[in-house]
């Protein structure tokens, strides 16, 4: 048996299991029989509560060793040593009837937590009955082995996990390595980018160094090029220059061969000095663009004729030459375009002249002929007074010239552009078209004497004469300024004409007028019924006049009599009213005024004093005074009311 130091280095105990071992001692000495374990045919009662691998019933519990409950109950003890406690009570259990639990078998021990193997335990008798221990060394020998299977029990779970955290450790450990493995690689991997962003940004520098060079040899190559298009347009603009027939300013090639040619021209001249055969291709450019000017001029002048050729009336006409400006407009245009050398400007100077002529051509005798139905239309309405025909005359005369203006401007900015260039040749033709409306119009102010008329043809003038505001003479607003020109030279001499003749009137109807038999008995009967009325304020006689209807009708006609050079003044006013310039006006209107209050003082008041002392009924020369007073001061009240 070994020794009992050799056991305590085996097995050594804490110190504070030493009480209940040596409280394990004293008990096992007072037990009158060594314990045993034998075999107990009753079984355990199904309502018995199993405790610490062993059965308790209520009526049990008191009959426990009061030392065995003291251990169970210690606090001191670890678990395990419980375990081994609850061992040792079933044995004692074993060793009384009324306390030992009922043990069909080894597995129901194996159940309780005894250990019964056979390798170190010494065999069992014919009763059931282990050997005797005879030292602590065995007890204690025995215990461990109980301690250990008991342990071993209770620990699987603690184990199971234990194994389980280990393999869970291991799972870490070689997630660790992985990740270990897994960051050595990115940082291999970054340290490839930075040297593949190197190596790009290497690249990339000799790829914008080639870059450049690139594009200054495209450069260089582009200008080459360029050059080398200017010579080879020579062939394709002189086949095409050259080509039969007479349409050949028609094709949508020529303009832009224009175009180039004299780009060509531009070019080469400011490299005369650098370039081979320069000369030879500037003299050749040059002739292919006198042959393109050359070709729109005889183009031009065949539709021109064509045109002239057409025998039509009125609005067709315009329509004509509006559908030929379709094709033909952008051809002169780019010639007008080009007119800032002396040869273009030869040649767009000549295509002018000859569309002007066509125009003349045409226009004049349509003029004429319109001009001559348009007076010979008044003429033959006999119905109509002589100032309102020679007015309708003129007013249609104006109108029909006003719209050959306008047709002749637009039909011209549809082959033209109305620039500066243009501008003085429409005006030139403008003119000779209004030539005609001049020619017509002037005899008719010039020969005519009366002073209606004249100022009937004065306002229609000044109607048609007028320019919208802010509009300045000698700008030309849709082609009237021609119209506007000669409408205010007609309009000169009518003004001037009917002052001349207003003045003359003023001086043979006004200024010296003379009495007639018929004025001296109207006198005489407005003398003899105020004489009647017993008037002798003006102020009376002007509130009988404003109520005519208080009076009989021919007392009323009778007090309305004015004196004829005051009703001539009255007239004269109102004729020239607008007619005039302002201080023109005024002037004739001064002048009828002081000739016709002259005449009335001088001769109507006059006649009346004397006829009013040589008429029939008795009136003093007192009342005769006051009549002509009277007279006097209401003809001189209507003159200054005329004017007002």
């Amino acid at each position: 048996m070994a020794n009992m130091d050799d056991w305590d280095k085996r097995f050594p105990v804490s110190e504070g299991l030493r009480p209940g071992i040596a409280l394990l001692q004293d008990m096992c000495a007072s037990f009158a029989s060594q314990l045993v374990l034998q075999p107990q045919a009753a079984t355990l009662d199904h309502s018995e509560t199993v405790v610490n691998g062993f059965a308790d019933k209520p009526t049990i519990a008191g009959k426990l060793n009061p030392q065995l409950q003291f251990l169970r109950a210690s606090p001191q003890l670890s678990a395990r040593r419980n375990a081994s406690l609850r061992n040792l009570t079933v044995l004692a259990r074993a060793a009384s009837p009324s306390l030992r639990p009922a043990v069909n078998s080894t597995a129901e021990l194996g159940a309780l937590g005894i250990v019964t193997g056979s390798e170190t335990e010494p065999p069992l008798t014919a009763g059931g009955v282990m050997g005797a221990m005879e030292t602590p060394a065995q007890f204690l020998e025995w215990y461990g082995r109980v301690e250990e299977a008991e342990a071993a029990g209770q620990d699987a779970e603690a184990l199971a996990f234990a194994s389980q955290l280990r393999e869970r450790v291991s799972q870490c450990s070689q997630m660790l390595a992985c990740l270990d493995d897994i960051s050595s690689l990115l940082s291999a991997m970054e340290a490839d980018y930075q040297r593949v962003c190197q190596q790009t940004a290497g690249v990339e520098a000799a790829c914008a160094s080639l870059s450049a060079q690139r594009d200054r040899l495209d450069r260089v190559a582009s200008e080459i090029g360029e050059q080398l298009t200017v010579y080879n347009w020579l062939g394709p603009i002189t086949r095409l220059l050259h080509a039969p027939g007479d349409r050949v300013c028609e094709d949508p090639e020529f303009l832009p061969s224009l175009d180039r040619t004299e780009e060509a021209i531009r070019f080469i001249e400011g490299r005369v000095e650098e370039t081979k055969d320069s000369e030879l291709y500037l003299m050749r450019f040059a002739q292919c663009r006198m042959r393109a000017l050359s070709l729109m001029k005889m183009h031009a002048l065949r539709a021109f004729k064509a045109l002239a050729a057409f025998d039509a009336k009125g609005s067709a006409v315009y329509v004509h030459y509006r559908a030929a400006a379709v094709a033909l407009g952008p051809v002169l245009r780019a010639l007008q375009q080009r007119g800032t050398q002396a040869t273009e400007r030869q040649v767009l100077m000549d295509v002018q002249s000859a569309y002007f002529a066509t125009r003349r051509a045409w226009l004049r005798p349509h003029v004429q002929a319109r001009l001559r139905d348009i007076a010979a239309e008044h003429e033959a309405d006999s119905a109509a007074a002589v100032l309102d025909r020679r007015v309708a005359a003129l007013r249609d005369w104006c109108a029909f010239m006003m719209a050959v203006c306008a047709d002749e401007s637009r039909l011209y900015a549809d082959f033209f552009d109305g620039g500066s260039e243009g501008e003085p040749a429409l005006r030139s033709f403008l003119d000779s078209a209004m030539t005609l409306f001049h020619e017509q119009v002037r005899p008719l102010v010039i020969h005519e004497s009366d002073v209606a008329v004249l100022a009937g043809l004065s306002l229609t003038l000044l109607t048609y004469n007028r320019m919208e505001e802010g509009e300045e003479e000698g700008e030309d607003a849709d082609g009237l300024d021609a119209f506007y020109a000669v409408v205010g030279h007609v309009l000169q001499d009518t003004q001037h004409r009917l002052a001349y003749k207003a003045q003359s009137y003023i001086r043979a109807h006004i200024g010296g007028y003379r009495i007639t038999p018929s004025d001296s008995e109207a006198m005489a009967r407005w003398v003899r019924l105020c004489l009647r009325l017993r008037i002798a304020d003006p102020a009376q006689l002007s509130a009988l006049l404003d109520q005519p209807e208080e009076l009989p009708p021919d007392d009323a006609e009778c007090l309305q009599w004015i004196y004829p050079p005051v009703e001539n003044c009255r007239w004269l006013i109102a004729q020239i009213d607008g007619c005039l310039d302002y201080e023109v006006q005024s002037g004739v209107v001064d002048e009828a005024r002081t000739a016709g209050k002259q005449n009335l003082l001088s001769t109507g008041a006059r006649f009346v004093r004397d006829s009013s002392i040589k008429s029939d009924s008795p009136t003093t020369e007192a009342d005769a005074e006051l009549m002509a007073h009277l007279f006097a001061t209401h003809n001189l009240a209507t003159i200054e009311h005329s004017t007002s």
